[in-house]
């Protein structure tokens, strides 16, 4: 079911990219947040993330991901999160969006 529908030039400002993990490891103190540092074209840029119950920090490592890179930095406990990964979840799982084929980081989706 649709939410509110957007034109595509609200689209269009939405900065989807791909992005390679070079850090990651669980937030001390919360139940479920990791820090992710990501490479974004060569800018790194730090995603906090409440995934911790369906992926491991050191699974996290190398893994190409989508994410939005111009969204407007947010604070989960004390710590700012610069973007925000992308992903697919129902009841029982959460699955990152990734591409299906090595990509290098930084490359806008469209």
């Amino acid at each position: 079911m649709a939410e509110e529908e957007i034109s595509i030039d609200e689209f269009h400002r939405i900065e989807l990219t791909t992005a390679k993990v070079v850090e990651c490891e669980k937030v001390q103190k919360s139940r479920n947040l990791l820090k992710i540092i990501v490479d974004v074209g060569g800018v790194r840029k730090q995603v906090i993330s409440s995934i911790s119950d369906y992926y491991n920090p050191e699974d996290m490592i190398g893994k190409t991901i989508i994410i939005i890179n111009n969204l407007k930095k947010a604070r989960f406990m004390g710590l700012d999160s610069e973007a925000m990964l992308l992903s697919a979840e129902n009841d029982q799982t959460l699955s990152l969006l990734t591409t299906d084929k090595e990509m290098p980081s930084g490359i806008r989706i469209k």
